[in-house]
Parts: structure tokens; C-alpha cells; sequence
């Protein structure tokens, strides 16, 4: 009889402490992002479905999206891209040139921002390894991009000093469709470093 009754008591437990996660599960469900829960927001833009939406209700949801880009660390972007290129862009090209300002400031800039910071933290053998792939990465990317071109030109040691001094200059200058080529770059090279740093 008493092992019956803690066997009832430990089943009792363990159904309070179920409910208690699906309760936390169920209650945080809207402060978790994935890529799916991004890219179904992307795919659901009411703009999609109502041309004539206001700016304000547009401004709304782009945030909510920029916020869910935002939150996924770099493999969901990955991910992410790998997932849903062609949503990505469906939603891209359905911005007005305000917008997409404002998406690639507050997604792709900040990552420019947290790479330059960890390049400048690295030891000089890692920065010019890191650099380097880098570098390749652009001028297989960069075939179709003049713009871009100039910049890849140059000697691994000049476009180095380049990349390091001038790249906030010249990611503030590029035009939005080179800004928005080069953030899956910024996000793997975040990734490498964050690696490095975890050796």
C-alpha cells in the first residue's frame, strides 16, 4: 500500500510539473522565433492581400518581421535562407525603398556593426584568415556587381586594410541590393568568429 501511494504521489508530481511546462510553453509561444515562425511572416504580409493598406499598419508588421529576423541567431538564418529564398524575396521586393532601408539597417547593418567588433578582437592570423575567406566568398558573388567588383581587385593585403578601415564607409554607400547580397557573408563570418572565440 505505501508503495502504491508514493507511486501515485510521483505521478502526481510529474503531472504538475508537465503542466507547468506545457503552461510556460503555451504562455511564451509568441516570445519564441524559428525561421518558420519569420518566414510566416513574411509569407502573410496583409499587404499581400490589401494593396491599399495604410503605412502605419505596414510599418507594424515590418517591424514584427525585422524583430523575428532579428532574434535568430546565425545558423536559423541560415537555415532560414536555405528554407525560404524565394519568400525572402517576394517579401524584399514588395517594400517600398523606405522599407527596405529600414529592414537592412536594422537586420544586415547590425551585423556589419557586431563583425567589425569581433575582427578587432581577434589575433591578427585569425582577422587575415577570416578576411581571406571573405574575399573569395565576394568575388564568387560579385561576377554580375561592377560596383562591387572595384573593391575585390586589389591584393589580399590591401583589400585587408580596406575591409577593416573603409567597409562601414562602403557597406553606408552600397546600394541596397549589394547590402543585402553581403548579409549572409556578414552572418557566416559572425559564425566563424563566435567559433573561434568558443576554442
Amino acid at each position: 500500500m505505501p508503495v502504491q501511494r508514493l507511486w501515485l504521489q510521483v505521478a502526481a508530481f510529474l503531472a504538475l510539473v508537465w503542466g507547468a511546462v506545457a503552461a510556460v510553453m503555451w504562455v511564451t509561444e509568441d516570445s519564441v522565433f524559428s525561421p518558420e515562425k519569420t518566414l510566416a511572416l513574411m509569407e502573410q504580409a496583409p499587404w499581400f492581400g490589401d494593396a491599399d493598406l495604410d503605412s502605419k499598419q505596414r510599418l507594424q508588421h515590418l517591424d514584427n518581421v525585422i524583430t523575428s529576423v532579428i532574434r535568430l541567431d546565425f545558423n536559423q538564418r541560415s537555415t532560414m535562407r536555405e528554407d525560404g529564398l524565394e519568400i525572402m524575396d517576394r517579401f524584399f521586393k514588395s517594400l517600398t525603398d523606405e522599407e527596405k532601408g529600414a529592414y537592412i539597417s536594422r537586420t544586415v547593418e547590425e551585423n556589419l556593426k557586431a563583425v567589425m567588433k569581433g575582427l578587432e578582437k581577434l589575433p591578427a592570423e585569425d582577422r587575415r584568415r577570416i578576411i581571406g575567406g571573405i574575399h573569395r566568398e565576394m568575388k564568387k558573388k560579385s561576377a554580375d556587381n561592377p560596383e562591387m567588383q572595384l573593391l575585390l581587385d586589389q591584393d589580399a593585403a590591401s583589400f585587408e586594410k580596406t575591409f577593416t578601415k573603409d567597409i562601414g564607409t562602403f557597406f553606408k554607400e552600397a546600394p541596397l541590393s549589394m547590402k543585402l547580397e553581403m548579409a549572409p557573408m556578414l552572418e557566416g563570418m559572425q559564425g566563424r568568429m563566435q567559433g573561434m572565440r568558443m576554442r
